[in-house]
């Protein structure tokens, strides 16, 4: 439990400096990151490299979707959860939507692993998530929660991600 604790103000630490080294503003809300814990699904997972991951990432919107009624962008995204010996970096093509203060996401690409047994492994990657924006800050802040998965390693590195997210 310490260790979760730990992890989560390690990740509201990371998101609160982020915005320092983003002055400039876009005004287009088209580069997100984040930071947050991951935890595993799998027992075999958890006992080899413990119940909860660190997590970061970063999220690039190089297509707007406009349709009447629909807000959305096609994103490209990379991320890191990694615990001692085991980790997964997932690279996913997304289709990102926003409704009033909500954005939901779903997502499809290729995974680097290191599963239990400490072997590489590169799988399809998928995730389907929802966030909220908090408050009213300069910087658009948001906290999340994504389902993860990734197929190859017999569901060992799928989980849920809770994570706080900068938009720029």
């Amino acid at each position: 439990m310490r260790k979760w604790w730990t992890m989560l103000a390690l990740a509201v630490a990371v998101t609160a400096v982020v915005p320092a080294g983003a002055q400039e503003e876009t005004g287009n809300d088209n580069l997100r990151v984040r930071a947050g814990v991951f935890f595993p699904q799998k027992a075999d997972t958890r006992d080899a490299a413990g119940k909860a991951w660190f997590t970061a990432g970063v999220e690039y919107a190089f297509q707007p979707l406009v349709s009447p009624g629909f807000d959305g962008k096609i994103t490209l995204s990379a991320d890191f959860m990694g615990n001692k010996d085991m980790h997964n970096v997932p690279v996913q093509v997304n289709l990102v939507g926003n409704y009033e203060r909500f954005t939901w996401s779903i997502g499809a690409g290729i995974g680097f692993a290191k599963n239990v047994a400490g072997d590489a492994k590169t799988g399809m990657t998928y995730s389907v998530g929802v966030s909220a924006e908090i408050g009213n800050t300069t910087v658009p802040l948001e906290i999340g929660v994504v389902w993860r998965g990734m197929t190859n390693v017999n569901n060992q590195l799928d989980g849920v991600a809770v994570h706080l997210q900068l938009r720029f």
